[in-house]
Formats: C-alpha cells, structure tokens, sequence
C-alpha cells in the first residue's frame, strides 16, 4: 500500500481539514506514514497568518522538493492561496489549491495526477465546502469545524482576503459528525472555525448549535470553544456555561491591544469599558473560568504608553494564558500601508514583557487551585517502572502530570491540585 504524509501549519482549521484530506486518502487505500522518508506523496496545509508562518511554510516545500525531488506534493491552505505561484514553483510536482476545493485536490492525490485547482477571488466564496471526519489523529480530543471566512477585516489581518466571506456548515451535519466522534470513543470536542461563533444557519445562533451539542447522545463527551469575540457572547451562551459543566469553563478571548487608540485602528469592534465588564460578567457567572488571550505588540503607532495600557488590561482580566506576538505586517491589509511602523526589535521586547507576565499569572492561576478538585483528560500516558505518567488538561485547561497505577489514556480523572510537578492519582 502506498503512504502518505501530512504536515499542517497554523490554526486548527487547518489541522481539520488537513484530517479531512487524510481520510480521502485513507478511503483509497493509502495509509499514514510517521515520517517523510516512508512516504510516497506529502500533504501540506499552509498558514498565512504572519510572515514568519509564511517563511516556514516555504522552507518545507522547499526541503521536501529538494530531499525529495520524484514524489508529488499536495499543497493547499491560506499561504497557498495568498501565492499560489510561488508555491508552484517550488517543484514541478507540486498541485496547489488553496483554501477551497480540497477535496477535489485529494481525489487528485488518490489518482497520483499533478494539478493546479486554485480558484482566485475567495471573496466570492459563497458556499461553505462539504468536508468532514469521522476520527482525529489524537483519539482522545478531536476539532470539528463549523464555519469558514470572516467579514471582520480586522485592520492587520490577511484572513478574510485568503478565506473569503463568513459562511456556516449545514447544522444537523454538525451534530451527526459530533455523535459520530463520540461514539467513536473521543472525549473532548473543540468547536473550531475562522470565527467560529459569528455561525448562523437557517435562523439558528451559535448558541443554539451549542445548546444541541450539549443534547447529544451519547453525553460521554466534554464541549471546548476555541475561540470567542466579546461581542459574540450572548446570555445564552453564557448561561449554557454556567448550567452545563461539560461546556468546560475556559474561554479564549482575544483582546490583541488594551490601547483603545490601537483597539480603533485595528478595526476591533470593542472598547475596553465593555471589554473589561464582560471579562467580569463570566468570572462572576462561570465557576473556575479561565481566560487566554491573543495580544499584538508593535503594531503601527503602538507608543510605550498604548503597550502600558495592554499591560493594565491584562492585569485586570488576570489572563491564565497570554499568546503574545510581534505586529506582521501583511499585503492587501489597511495596517500595511500605515504610517509610524514600530521597531521590531521594540515589539520584541514587549513580547517578552508579556510572556513573563503570562507564565506569572498562570501560576497564580493553578495555586487559586491547590487543595481543589479538577476533572483531567489524560491524552498522553508514559509508562514508568510499574506506574504511569499521566498527562493532559484540565476543564479550565491547566497542564498536569500525574502518577497512577493504572493506564488512563482517554479517561477523564478528577485530581486534587496541589503544589508538586507530578500529582497523585487518589
């Protein structure tokens, strides 16, 4: 039988439907490969989200086609999309589509054809793409995508230029693919899109598909939502959080800056004042929430007093988790062609500021828990003499390691927190 390897790059879209085009693959015959050398064709999911992801989905193409100059590569994704041509380039047996038509360029992989399926203008992209699973590389977690695009043309970003508008997938295809993956075995579902809660189909909300999630059979599974707007979250979802403990109490809410002078040249839709009084709404309704948040340091006319304003507001939401990044600029974007580009190596240095405060507040985080029960999924288990390491993520998602005489994988374990590297399992 002949392999295949698979590499995605960036968000966990990708991630899905790099799973989706694996499957295909899988239905004809071919099989996975753990490593390149073993592989007869390569898939490759590229991300566009910064120029650093860029670099790094070029250095692969290029290292592939130069280790591997016969085998023909499959290239898909938002980098492929934005530059088509110079992923083409890169070898003459790569087929290249990009952010629609995946499938197509799967069949053509079963086939071994070399092909060119990309299709300009995804602003004009008005059907959401027929994709789906039914396993997840991990059996123990598994992403379901439920949306595609994104009309909020946040002033920095390529996204919406290379994912075209936002449209939703068919809703009762959303909840067959959840029960199918529950009663396949997997024990955490992570509601993914490009902005996964602006879903709307036929009249029914995002928190109307997170209510029938929550009812499907069987309930052996816990809910996590990968990522929030503010101004996405309605009462109802709050209060399906605060009523149902398998709707895990973890939100991802990207602030990107506490300035609200940068908050309005980057076209967030937001001000602090309503920022900050929500944060506080879902601590005060929603037992052991956790916050993680998106931050951008150095965007164009960021000064040392709008960054100081990101501190502040960090500070007083109490993040668990900061993903800081250094402004990128990115073609097409208004926030290109701004004046007052900052420093990069200032924008660095505020990176580091931030994951410093980052790794100080998650601390304080897990020891608000000590002496505390939380509820672990075990995705990863490392035998030990006669016990094992069992390792994975709280509800509220906290890393833990703990000892047990038992294998746990894909269990989920209530844990006493308490201040030691490697908890018991008692």
């Amino acid at each position: 039988m002949k392999k295949f390897y698979s590499i995605s790059f960036g968000c966990k879209v990708n991630s899905y439907e790099t799973e989706a085009f694996a499957e295909k693959l899988e239905a004809s015959d071919y099989i996975r490969s753990e490593n390149e050398e073993d592989a007869d064709i390569f898939v490759v999911n590229t991300c566009a989200v910064t120029k650093m992801a860029e670099k790094k989905d070029m250095e692969k193409l290029r290292s592939l086609a130069n280790k591997y100059p016969d085998k023909k590569i499959y290239v898909m994704g938002c980098f492929a999309q934005h530059n088509p041509d110079k992923v083409a380039s890169v070898s003459p047996n790569i087929s290249v589509t990009g952010t629609s038509r995946r499938m197509e360029l799967a069949s053509a992989a079963c086939e071994g054809n070399i092909v060119n399926l990309f299709e300009d203008k995804p602003r004009y992209f008005s059907k959401y793409e027929d994709i789906g699973i039914s396993r997840f590389a991990k059996e123990v977690r598994a992403f379901v995508k439920i949306q595609d695009g994104c009309d909020n043309f946040c002033s920095y970003c390529l996204i919406p230029f290379v994912r075209g508008k936002s449209r939703s997938r068919d809703f009762n295809s959303v909840l067959c693919e959840i029960q199918s993956l529950a009663l396949n075995g997997y024990k955490e579902i992570v509601i993914t899109g490009i902005d996964t809660a602006s879903y709307a189909y036929q009249g029914k909300t995002f928190s109307d598909l997170i209510e029938a999630i929550l009812s499907i059979e069987p309930s052996s599974f816990r809910v996590r939502i990968s990522s929030l707007e503010a101004k996405q979250i309605d009462d109802k979802l709050i209060s399906l959080f605060k009523s149902n403990s398998r709707l895990v109490p973890h939100i991802h809410l990207p602030l990107q800056s506490g300035s609200e002078k940068i908050n309005r040249l980057m076209n967030r839709k937001y001000d602090m004042k309503e920022y900050l009084s929500l944060c506080e709404t879902l601590y005060k309704e929603i037992p052991n929430l956790a916050i993680s948040t998106d931050i951008i340091t150095g965007f164009p006319s960021e000064t040392e007093e709008d960054f100081l304003d990101t501190v502040e507001v960090s500070k007083k939401v109490h993040y668990m988790r900061i993903h800081a990044f250094p402004y990128s600029p990115r073609p097409f974007t208004k926030a290109y062609y701004m004046k007052d580009q900052v420093d990069r190596g200032v924008a660095k240095k505020r990176v580091k500021y931030l994951q410093e405060l980052s790794s100080k507040q998650e601390k304080e985080f897990y020891d608000s828990f000590l002496g505390k029960k939380l509820h672990v999924l075990v995705e990863e288990v490392e035998q030990v003499n006669n016990t094992y390491l069992c390792k994975g993520y709280t509800e509220n998602y906290l890393y833990i390691v703990f000892r047990s005489e038992d294998n746990l994988l894909s269990k989920i374990r209530e844990i006493t927190i308490c201040d030691k590297e490697i908890l018991e399992d008692k």
